[in-house]
């Protein structure tokens, strides 16, 4: 899989919007573009993120692509079978975060870097990583929800940190589109990753302005 290694921050030229609870979460709403971050808005406000100081729960919201509709990625070391058009359909979720975004080449302006990139990178300089939060198959019509919760410290699928700076992280959520359900691949084909940015619907979720 390439991760994103194109610059997400000008998927949005605005903050996301955000509320503060009495409790000291921080929810934060943006919309969701796609395929690709120069692609349309397919769900005005369609991601969010709670924050609190255990960690982040992330959710998107968009309408379900209907098969054929949309670009399919090819074939990886993940899925050895090329997305196709089909019913169900499976869609995972992915969290990419920068604990210290300042520190990023770009600062608040991180980039993802491919796997296996030398470092420095914005992974090892931001303290980076990604976790996949949510996967599963849909049929027909309706909304695509996917709904996951990262804690403080848990086990990432890739990059060299965990999250440890809910609070000030800067968050890059990533649809990706697996195609048929193929029962063969599975449960891999729900929590593995395929195709890179053109492929994916995507949101950018800045650390809250205090």
């Amino acid at each position: 899989m390439k991760m994103l290694a194109c610059l997400i921050a000008v998927v949005l030229l605005v903050l996301p919007s955000s509320k503060t609870y009495a409790n000291g979460a921080v929810k934060q709403t943006v919309d969701v573009v796609g395929q690709g971050p120069a692609g349309p808005i397919v769900s005005p406000g369609g991601a969010s993120l709670i924050r609190t100081k255990n960690g982040i729960t992330a959710s998107i919201n968009m309408p379900t692509p209907a098969p054929g509709s949309y670009s399919y990625p090819p074939a990886n070391p993940f899925q050895t079978v090329a997305p196709v058009p089909g019913i169900p359909e499976v869609f995972t979720g992915w969290f990419f975060f920068f604990n210290d975004p300042e520190k990023c080449a770009v600062p608040n302006g991180c980039i993802p870097p491919p796997p296996g990139a030398p470092a420095p990178n914005d992974f090892t300089e931001g303290r980076g990583g990604v976790y996949n939060f949510a996967g599963h198959a849909i049929s027909g019509s309706g909304s695509l929800n996917l709904v996951g919760h990262i804690s403080v410290g848990e086990t990432q699928f890739g990059g060299p940190h965990a999250l440890d700076n809910p609070a000030g992280a800067e968050i890059h959520l990533a649809v990706a589109p697996h195609g048929v359900l193929v029962p063969a691949l599975m449960p891999q084909q729900i929590n593995t990753p395929v195709g890179s940015p053109p492929f994916w619907w995507l949101a950018l979720l800045k650390a809250p302005v205090e």
